[in-house]
């Protein structure tokens, strides 16, 4: 029988892979990407829905980002058959991004991943900080982008 307790783990999992440094499109990580982006909305929060693979607000649905992480969901299909579940037995699953002051700290943020399953059972991993590597650039120009 499948524990759920080998559940807690995806949550982490996802968001380190995400920010993972094999994950690198045109001048920076996927954590320049979203870092750039939200200062340049000048954001404070932003979430990611992972099982659609879309961004909140609208305007960070930009081609590097949803290229990474249209990948997350298959991440958590392996974890669950590797554990025993079947693919659709967790039904949500969202990564939410809080980005402090820039005056205070200008590279860090921090991701709040959590699934929510058929059962209404929440798993999460707390609190994982992440950081913009590199220099600074617009992630909303073209030249970027393509």
């Amino acid at each position: 029988m499948p524990k759920r307790k080998n559940l807690k783990g995806i949550p982490h999992n996802i968001t380190k892979s995400f920010f993972g440094t094999e994950r690198y499109y045109k001048g920076g990580y996927m954590g320049d990407w979203l870092l750039n982006a939200a200062k340049h909305l000048h954001l404070a929060e932003v979430s990611l829905d992972v099982m659609k693979a879309i961004f909140s607000p609208e305007k960070l649905n930009i081609r590097p980002l949803i290229l990474n992480a249209v990948e997350l969901k298959e991440i958590i299909y392996k974890e669950l058959t590797a554990n025993g579940f079947h693919k659709d037995f967790i039904k949500e699953a969202v990564i939410d991004f809080q980005f402090p002051d820039p005056k205070i700290n200008n590279t860090r943020f921090y991701c709040f991943p959590y699934l929510i399953d058929t059962d209404g059972n929440r798993y999460e991993s707390g609190r994982i900080m992440e950081e913009g590597l590199e220099a600074e650039f617009d992630p909303f120009e073209e030249s970027n982008i393509n």
